[in-house]
């Protein structure tokens, strides 16, 4: 089986797809993949440490690109030429897209060759690229279901839930700790995402001397931000000693979730399925777009989470995190609400729907 990805650029559309292809490995007796991405993304380092192919597009996003966007548009599809070459020279037998702007040209690209496209929809909120293939793909994965909703009741529509790679369900607290160098007190995992989040950062660093002393912090800060927070962090004498480690990016973020009691983070895609797979209790801080505000809205509906907005995040994140680990009664309701959202059959039910594509394609022709 020959699959074609088209994803890159951040964590929430890299990670599903990986753990889709990790669950193919296991389905299919043999598989090859072309993996469609950026240069200026963490895709590339990623795809070629698991010895697949990588290929880079020139597409661009659209989306509050103002005056440029006629630009951007015109070269996404002129880009769309380029992915169908890239995708009859490889012989894809489908393509997995996971959504936002790289997706355009991947999906434009194989309905001109005809191959089979299984778009995975990983937001609450359909983004523009989602809503613009879902008509043009095959298969529509939706994490949940009211993305699902949202997208039009339709056949080729199902709820697939988010996948995530097979460590999240592997790892346990105990192991995690001693892999991270932590103790038994509380631990609380602070992550911004692969390039970090400015005024997260900024938060921790202005609340992280007071709450080492409630608990251990798991700091993530990014690679855009890492120097000048640990140059700060070393200014205000934090360090292991008092509890505060600091990671540039922690791929294995697997580890930090199964350490945390309470995760603090971004509300990208990946919460979606993350924090349920972990079983976590979050402070969502919802970055400026609306998708992020419709994944924390979410998760704060079903009782895992509570929604600090940015704005407030560098006066308000030190009182939150408080009183959360001054109530561990609510943070294991929490983690527990989190945990009932958890689809562990995430990533098998998209690989298996991509070889059932592949099939019905060889039969119909």
């Amino acid at each position: 089986m020959r699959v074609a990805v088209a994803g890159g650029k951040t964590g929430g559309h890299i990670y599903p797809a990986i753990a889709v292809l990790e669950a193919l490995e296991e389905e299919s007796e043999s598989l090859s993949v072309l993996w469609l991405g950026t240069l200026s993304g963490p895709e590339g380092a990623l795809v070629s440490q698991r010895g697949w192919q990588f290929v880079s597009l020139g597409a661009v996003g659209v989306r509050g690109s103002g005056l440029a966007m006629p630009w951007n548009v015109l070269k996404n599809l002129l880009e769309s030429f380029r992915a169908r070459s890239f995708l009859e020279r490889f012989g894809a037998s489908a393509v997995l897209a996971t959504g936002g702007f790289l997706s355009v040209p991947a999906v434009l690209g194989a309905k001109m060759a005809a191959i089979p496209v299984l778009l995975f929809v990983p937001d609450v909120q359909p983004g523009w690229a989602a809503r613009l293939l879902a008509p043009l793909s095959t298969r529509v994965a939706a994490s949940t279901a009211v993305a699902a909703r949202k997208l039009g009741a339709h056949p080729r529509v199902f709820v697939s839930g988010y996948p995530v790679r097979a460590a999240f369900w592997q790892m346990d607290k105990a192991r995690a700790r001693n892999q991270l160098g932590l103790d038994d007190r509380p631990v609380v995992l602070v992550a911004g995402g692969s390039s970090g989040a400015r005024r997260l950062n900024l938060a921790m660093l202005r609340w992280a001397p007071e709450l080492v002393s409630a608990a251990q912090i798991v700091h993530v800060a990014g690679r855009r931000d890492y120097a000048w927070v640990q140059d700060a962090a070393r200014q205000l004498g934090l360090g292991p000693r008092r509890g505060y480690h600091l990671f540039e990016y922690l791929e294995q973020l697997a580890l930090g979730m199964a350490a945390a009691d309470l995760v603090v983070t971004r509300a990208g895609a990946s919460t979606l399925g993350e924090l349920p797979a972990a079983g976590r209790a979050a402070v969502l801080v919802p970055g400026p777009f609306s998708d992020q505000r419709e994944n924390a809205r979410y998760l704060a509906d079903q009782g895992c989470a509570v929604i600090l907005p940015d704005e407030e995040v560098e006066e308000q994140l030190g009182p939150v995190v408080r009183e959360l680990l001054h109530s561990p009664e609510r943070l294991q309701a929490m983690a527990e609400r989190a945990r009932a959202l958890a689809t562990p059959q995430a990533a098998q039910t998209i690989a298996r729907a991509l070889i059932a594509i592949c099939r019905e394609d060889k039969l119909a022709h």
